[in-house]
């Protein structure tokens, strides 16, 4: 969201504007109530845009009620007074945050975009950081605590910007006409070009400044245009347009359009914005709308709004990492302490440092400069949290990397002391090799590891058999996608088919006879997925029946098409059985403070009878491959991973999986033994 400045609109000789408070009441609110539950308010999101009009119209209405300064005064004056209001509430929040995120958020998927995320959002960048791949509306973005900074971002580039656009304004009426026509066709501009990368970029229409210009250019346009209409004595009606315009705003918020024409609903929201604060700055405007937006409630939300709008975020995120954002009562928690931390935001960092003497008294050019001191210093102290993370970490995930992380640093090979793996990078292709071992086993031949993040995952795997056997081993990527799961639809996604027939060509390529391709993936439905839990009956219905009999069919087909070439080739190519999956995230359930949430109710354990029942398929369709395609194996990993009638995600207190379908360092060890005798078995048998 927009970075929800509340400055003190009471200089000079133009008077507060109390309906303004009331319009970020409405942002905020509908913000949040969007972030708490999307059903609550559907279209809450537009409090962004909101937000945007009426940042560009306040910094213009305050900027043009102080006195002319030359242009040098006029950016440190700019500056400095943007510092004040936005830095110092943004580097609390940012750092308690940082803080409360190491000491409770371990390294995962779901946590991937983070710290990232954090570091950019020190220098007013993370909205250019998320918009390399961070769909707004994805689950990553939902447990990142530090997501909701990119509309600062977008704000802070904007006030580049901004005294370029304004300052002729300041100086003379010819300078004014200037100024409302540079901002007029920057508007213009930004607009078509958001409306363009709708469709072909959404993410940089949703995160980047030039996309998002139009909305704050709105707020300045309609500052402009409303002071020379002034100027003219031409009065624009109040009561009955703001009334409207608050209607329409309100009307936007649960107003559902075809995915096609979404944007429409963004841009009713900003007419219905600008018609509200045009309406209602003129003196002597009342109606049902101006009592409404400065009522006493609506205007003291409207102060709190830009610390409000820092911590409701954080709190929720760290919500849903511990003890859950789902039941009634816990979204009132939240909420409640979102409003508190906003409260004591503004009372005791927002207002002090706006109010403070001394840094009123101080040059406009020390004020910047001591400013971007702080946010220096600031990042250097999350800089160091960060490094520091796993020693802070109450997460026994962080405490306990080795186990539960396949690739972690700390995952040592204690028991070959003066053996090295050396790792060639290539692409999408990273090659193992041992190197400084004494004389030992070797071969010629190479295992390729092939697949998404279930290939990945054996890393830790790969290294040991380089280093015991000699074995070069070889992962190759496919971008995230499932390589011949037999059942998942991805597979069928355009960037898939791409991502997979370049691995294909990849391994006809690169693989000799001799060598071996082996193919871990996710060939069950899931019954957790990091961030949402699905149904046993989902599941079932998702591998059994005849429709998904004749799916499974045609995934053969392909499978034996794409397999065929391989094999042609002299090149043995290895399964890997299903493995056991589980109905809670391990890595998300395994501390204090994490194991009631809502998202490990369905517990760490699973009955093998339905892991088998639901394997019968898949090893049904390895063994037709096997029939068609020479040089078809397949390895069980299961028999290591749950040897008993019932199966868990934790071994005697340490993780075999880290997830809820991928296995651990931990695992990674414990099948070490396993996979290395099939693999010199197989390789032994084609010689």
């Amino acid at each position: 969201m927009n970075q929800i400045v509340s400055p003190d609109l009471a200089v000079r000789s133009d008077r507060y504007l109390a309906f303004v408070d009331g319009l970020r009441a409405i942002s905020i609110v509908s913000v949040l109530l969007y972030h708490l539950d999307r059903d609550f308010v559907p279209n809450g999101y537009i409090g962004v845009d909101v937000f945007f009009v009426i940042s560009g119209f306040v910094v213009s209405y305050a900027i043009a009620a102080r006195k002319p300064l030359g242009f040098a005064s006029f950016l440190a004056d700019f500056y400095a007074r943007r510092i004040l209001r936005i830095a110092p509430a943004l580097i609390v929040c940012l750092l308690l945050t940082s803080l409360l995120s190491f000491l409770f958020i371990p390294d995962a998927w779901l946590s991937s975009q983070q710290y990232k995320t954090a570091q950019m959002a020190f220098w007013g960048l993370s909205n250019v950081q998320l918009a390399q791949g961070t769909d707004y509306f994805s689950p990553v973005t939902e447990f990142n605590p530090f997501t909701h900074t990119w509309s600062l971002g977008v704000e802070e580039q904007f006030y580049l910007l901004f005294p370029l656009l304004f300052f002729p304004w300041t100086r003379s009426r010819s300078g004014r006409r200037y100024a409302v026509l540079a901002v007029m066709v920057g508007l213009m501009l930004s607009l078509s070009l958001w409306l363009y990368l709708q469709n072909v970029a959404p993410l940089k229409a949703f995160y980047m400044i030039y996309a998002r210009f139009w909305q704050l250019a709105a707020g300045v346009a309609c500052f402009q245009i409303s002071a020379m209409l002034r100027d003219r004595n031409l009065a624009f009606p109040g009561a009955a347009p703001a009334l409207a315009g608050l209607a329409l705003l309100v009307v936007t918020l649960w107003l559902r359009l075809p995915p096609e024409h979404a944007w429409a609903i963004n841009v009713l929201a900003v007419i219905a914005t600008v018609v509200i604060i045009a309406s209602l700055q003129q003196q002597g405007s009342r109606g049902i709308a101006t009592a409404l937006l400065e009522a006493r409630p609506a205007r003291f939300v409207g102060k709190i709004s830009y610390s409000l709008y820092l911590w409701h975020w954080p709190v929720f995120v760290l919500a849903r990492w511990t003890v859950g954002l789902v039941t009634p009562v816990q979204l009132a928690a939240a909420t409640l302490l979102a409003f508190l931390l906003a409260v004591a935001s503004y009372f005791f960092v927002e207002r002090p440092v706006r109010r403070s003497y001394r840094l009123r008294a101080m040059p406009r050019y020390a004020v910047v400069a001591l400013g971007l001191a702080c946010v220096g210093a600031s990042f250097g102290a999350f800089d160091y949290l960060r490094d520091n993370r796993s020693r802070l970490s109450l997460s026994t995930v962080m405490q306990n990397r080795e186990l539960w992380l396949a690739d972690s640093p700390r995952n040592s090979f204690a028991d070959l002391p003066n053996c090295t793996i050396q790792a060639l990078p290539a692409g999408a292709i990273m090659t193992y090799r041992r190197s400084g071992c004494p004389e030992g086993p070797s071969s010629s031949a190479r295992v390729y590891f092939l697949g998404d993040s279930h290939a990945f995952s054996y890393i830790h795997l790969m290294k040991r058999l380089t280093l015991v056997t000699g074995i070069e081993t070889v992962l190759v990527s496919t971008a995230g996608c499932p390589f011949l799961s037999l059942h998942w639809p991805r597979e069928g996604e355009p960037d898939c088919v791409a991502a997979i027939r370049n691995a294909s060509a990849v391994l006809l390529s690169q693989a000799r006879p001799g060598d071996l391709i082996f193919m871990p993936s996710m060939r069950m439905p899931r019954l957790d997925d990091q961030f949402a839990q699905y149904s046993d009956e989902s599941a079932l219905k998702s591998v059994f029946g005849p429709a998904k009999a004749a799916e499974r069919e045609k995934a053969i087909e392909r499978a034996i098409d794409l397999l065929r070439p391989l094999a042609e080739k002299g090149v043995g190519l290895l399964f890997e059985a299903p493995k056991p999956i589980f109905r809670a995230p391990a890595y998300r359930c395994s501390d204090w403070f994490n194991r009631n949430n809502p998202a490990c109710k369905g517990g760490l354990t699973i009955e093998r009878d339905f892991v088998e029942r639901l394997r019968g398929p898949i090893l049904d369709a390895f063994h037709q491959i096997s029939t068609k395609v020479p040089g078809v194996s397949v390895w069980d990993p299961l028999p290591t991973l749950c040897p008993g009638p019932s199966c868990g995600a934790l071994l005697d207190g340490k993780p075999l999986f880290s997830d809820g379908d991928h296995i651990s360092g931990f695992a990674n060890t414990a099948l070490t033994p396993s996979f290395v005798a099939a693999v010199t078995t197989i390789l032994d048998r084609r010689r």
